[in-house]
């Protein structure tokens, strides 16, 4: 009989973006080397389901891939907001230079100056567009990524502990309200996933995306040929 396996989503993570959470057995039969140190009494049997639950508060906070995508998505935000802050200022510079001298400049080229900086106005309106749109891409990836590595991790530490369901609680949505301290793999599940993750064995979006860049360069050099 096929076990069910509910695996706990960690969108609150990153400012509780969506993605996808799909689950390969490939990944179970494949992977037999993650963390289970005194899982014996870790989760309880109940109406021959064996059940446990994750704090995915615990996660968000400890888990380290959860630190450095929070860590990488702040600065990246910082860098966009720095880069249209600067245009936006040399813009309203540009403004303020012509409002100083309007009075001294032929109507002709007023007009050719206002026309100059409307257009001016709608480029940076379209460049702050493409920009924040990056940053939703950035953040959806690294999400996404994010949560491919804890769902994978879950469902290999349920397959190897006989664990049929894994329920996740927080402070904020739960679906939890209450569970015995024996049903709770929420240290052991972030023992793990850090150990993969500090051994490299997690995925990791920088490492995929080097993984990307040597498939175009192939792909570009057989091209050439």
């Amino acid at each position: 009989m096929r076990r069910l396996l509910m695996v706990a989503l960690v969108a609150t993570v990153l400012y509780g973006c969506g993605g996808n959470n799909n689950q390969t057995s490939d990944n179970n039969k494949t992977n037999n080397n993650t963390e289970t140190a005194g899982t014996s009494n870790s989760a309880s049997a109940t109406g021959g389901l064996k059940i446990a639950y994750v704090n995915i508060d615990t996660l968000q906070s400890q888990y380290e891939f959860a630190k450095r995508v929070r860590k990488d998505l702040k600065q990246k935000e910082n860098e966009v907001r720095a880069d249209l802050s600067s245009r936006g200022q040399n813009f309203q510079n540009q403004v303020a230079s012509f409002q100083r001298t309007a009075g001294t400049m032929t109507l002709n080229n007023v007009e050719k100056t206002k026309k100059s900086l409307a257009a001016r106005q709608q480029e940076l309106e379209a460049y702050g567009r493409v920009r924040q749109r990056e940053l939703l891409s950035e953040t959806d990836k690294m999400s996404q990524k994010l949560r491919e590595n804890i769902n994978d991790f879950l469902t290999r530490y349920a397959e190897k502990n006989g664990i049929d369901l894994i329920l996740t609680k927080s402070a904020v949505s739960s679906s939890v309200l209450y569970g015995k301290s024996n049903m709770d793999v929420t240290m052991e599940i972030l023992k793990g996933l850090n150990k993969e993750y500090i051994d490299g064995k997690a995925g990791d979006i920088k490492n995929d995306q080097k993984e990307g860049e040597k498939k175009d360069s192939t792909k570009t050099d057989s091209t050439k040929k």
